[in-house]
């Protein structure tokens, strides 16, 4: 035996290439082993992608399932009973038979006046495509209110005064809608109004409502529905104040109440027919504070049956013929 002993000692290089065999077999890619981090940024741009894509789809559902001006998803957004500050709305909510008796359009009033700093946006319905007599004097005399109510605003604007800070130093009036009933007959239709004067506390809100028999050809008023000296409006109030108590609470201020539902024309000039009843509108601080916002009572035509006129405009919908 030679004294001298071969130790072998295995190839650097070779034990190199053998592992990058073994780890091309794992299917690994070169440039991979080359750049140890190059999965890793690879990894990270797709989930960029994959993150930027999904909030993509995710508005372009939300725009597609908002609903839309008329659609039954937007019927239901009604102007609240109680609110600090008037949602304006266009929802159109013909009952019951009104539903085809005619087809409404939203119109707009929209100006805007740089100088004396005023926007206005006062929507109201039309009937579509009125060639009758009837339906054209409607759509004349709902637009003749509103374009008198925005002027009415655009008089009463005082010059800008340049010390009213930049955010209150606009004036704005903004109109929306809501058709209570939709004919044949009878159109009634409600408006909420936020007018906005510079520089004040918060907005003007009230509302403001439209009568209308297509077959007289006339604007309607409260006592058009009743029979006269029949005590009609004491009883429209004894069940507005009682309606208001129940729904502002043991804490309700009783005589704020009772002063702004007492039985006057002035207290119930805001009023609509529907096939629920007659609604009655209480402006903000007619029955209680700004904060609580207005308050809406559906008087049901079975309280008032003793005082409606039988051959007069609720006829047909409390089932006496007209």
């Amino acid at each position: 035996m030679s004294s001298h002993a071969v130790i072998h000692r295995p190839d650097p290089s070779r034990r190199g290439r053998r592992g990058v065999s073994k780890t091309l077999r794992r299917g690994a890619s070169l440039a991979a082993l080359r750049c140890p981090k190059r999965e890793t940024i690879i990894e990270g741009t797709q989930m960029r992608k994959r993150f930027l894509l999904t909030i993509s789809l995710t508005l372009i559902l939300s725009l597609a399932l908002w609903p839309q001006p008329g659609s039954a998803s937007q019927s239901r957004l009604r102007l609240s009973l109680k609110r600090s500050a008037p949602a304006v709305s266009s929802r159109l909510e013909p009952s019951g038979n009104a539903a085809a008796s005619f087809r409404f359009v939203k119109r707009l009033i929209n100006e805007r006046n740089r100088r004396l700093r005023y926007t206005i946006k006062a929507s109201y319905p039309q009937i579509a495509g009125a060639t009758d007599a009837k339906a054209v004097a409607f759509n004349q005399a709902i637009k003749e209110l509103l374009t008198k109510e925005a002027n009415g605003f655009k008089k009463a604007i005082e010059p800008p005064d340049r010390t009213t800070p930049a955010e209150v130093s606009e004036n704005t009036f903004d109109v929306g809608y809501t058709i209570e009933h939709g004919g044949p007959d009878i159109i009634s239709v409600s408006f909420g109004v936020s007018a906005y004067s510079a520089g004040a506390a918060h907005p003007n809100n009230y509302s403001m409502t439209f009568n209308y028999d297509l077959s007289a050809g006339r604007r309607l008023a409260l006592s058009d529905l009743f029979n006269p000296r029949s005590g009609y409006m004491q009883a429209i109030s004894a069940y507005a104040v009682k309606a208001l108590k129940k729904e502002l609470g043991p804490d309700s201020d009783s005589e704020w109440i009772a002063t702004g539902a007492a039985p006057s024309s002035e207290n119930y000039k805001s009023w609509n027919i529907s096939r629920r009843g007659l609604v009655v509108t209480f402006d903000p601080y007619q029955v209680a504070s700004y904060a609580e916002g207005e308050h809406v009572v559906v008087i049901p035509y079975a309280a008032l049956k003793n005082f409606i006129k039988q051959d007069g405009p609720l006829a047909t919908l409390t089932g006496k013929g007209r």
